[in-house]
């Protein structure tokens, strides 16, 4: 087993397939969102990221990931929270870069939105 441990605010392309359905598929760029008191656990929750479309800008479940030399994206792209999931930390291929705190915390709210949490 690779030594990989990816952490929380990252990015990382991470293979996904085989995928089911809808699931997004592919090996793509991907956010870490599990809080870090996990990293000892060979499993991660992601949030997969697609290229940015302008029809996005209407779906509630999509959060423009704009491309920055810190997250190291070649385009601007999408978090689609609606497609958290957990994976093992064997399909990590490689970091990319780090996402900005601000819209790392865009994306944990809408998954607390999806799942209609109430503290």
């Amino acid at each position: 087993m690779q030594n990989v441990r990816p952490r929380r605010g990252e990015i990382w392309l991470v293979s996904l397939d085989p995928t089911i359905g809808s699931e997004l598929q592919k090996t793509r760029p991907a956010v870490v969102v599990n809080a870090t008191i996990f990293d000892l656990i060979d499993v991660r929750i992601i949030v997969p990221l697609t290229t940015w479309q302008d029809r996005f800008a209407k779906q509630i479940n999509k959060i423009l990931v704009s491309r920055t030399t810190q997250n190291g994206l070649t385009t601007d792209s999408a978090a689609d929270f609606l497609q958290a999931r957990c994976v093992s930390v064997q399909r990590f291929v490689n970091k990319i870069g780090t996402i900005e705190a601000a819209v790392l915390e865009e994306i944990i709210a809408g998954i607390a939105i999806a799942i209609d949490y109430q503290p």
